[in-house]
């Protein structure tokens, strides 16, 4: 005979909801593994670019995103900017396998809490979560020794977050229209865009767009 379930316990505290986002399914599925073996966590969501990030994450309401800054459609940065200007108020996590100083820099301007570097043992995942709910900056010992140090601006840190997608959409092979329908802009405005790129960034074609987007991490090579 089986024995009743018992019923929740509503003086338990609530799980912490997490949505992980990540462009890599097996680092998807070892974030989801290291969540369903931690007491206290749960999955709230996951994504696999940073456009569908945007759209799904706010609808999920987690306490924290876990999320890379490699991602085709939108990079974390950007979706983090975009998920911070609608209003999202929990804590941000960055998994990723750069570690130099100027994604470290940009991350906390925008409102990361934590930065681990995908090298470190996955555990530290858990460490970081655990001091951004709490409202600490933990950042991977590799990272924390040049965190605080001056960084001037690169061209590509100077463009506005608007040229960074076209500049991201352009490179990962989208033409003018298929840009500007995923933008909701006219074809004139990312033939605008384009020209301000080439001018800001001193290039003359798509292939050195694609150059300086590989090296910034909008796409893989």
């Amino acid at each position: 005979m089986e024995r009743p379930s018992r019923p929740p316990d509503p003086t338990a505290p609530k799980p912490i909801r997490v949505f992980v986002a990540d462009d890599h399914g097996i680092v998807r599925d070892v974030v989801k593994l290291l969540l369903s073996r931690t007491a206290g966590l749960e999955l709230a969501g996951e994504a696999s670019d940073g456009r569908a990030l945007v759209e799904s994450v706010l609808a999920a309401s987690p306490d924290v995103i876990v999320v890379d800054i490699s991602m085709p459609e939108l990079n974390g940065l950007e979706a983090i900017r975009k998920i911070k200007a609608r209003g999202f108020a929990g804590a941000v996590v960055l998994l990723s396998s750069h570690d130099e100083r100027r994604y470290v820099a940009e991350g906390l301007a925008i409102g990361v809490t934590a930065y681990v570097h995908k090298d470190d043992a996955f555990e530290r995942l858990i460490e970081a979560m655990q001091a951004a709910l709490r409202g600490e900056v933990w950042l991977s010992p590799r990272l924390a020794a040049f965190a605080n140090d001056p960084v001037e601006p690169t061209p590509f840190q100077r463009l506005s977050p608007r040229e960074h997608e076209v500049l991201q959409l352009l490179a990962a092979g989208h033409n003018t229209k298929e840009a500007a329908d995923k933008l909701g802009v006219s074809a004139k405005t990312i033939e605008y865009h384009r020209l301000n790129l080439f001018t800001k960034l001193e290039v003359k074609g798509l292939a050195d767009l694609v150059r300086i987007a590989v090296k910034e991490g909008l796409i893989e090579p």
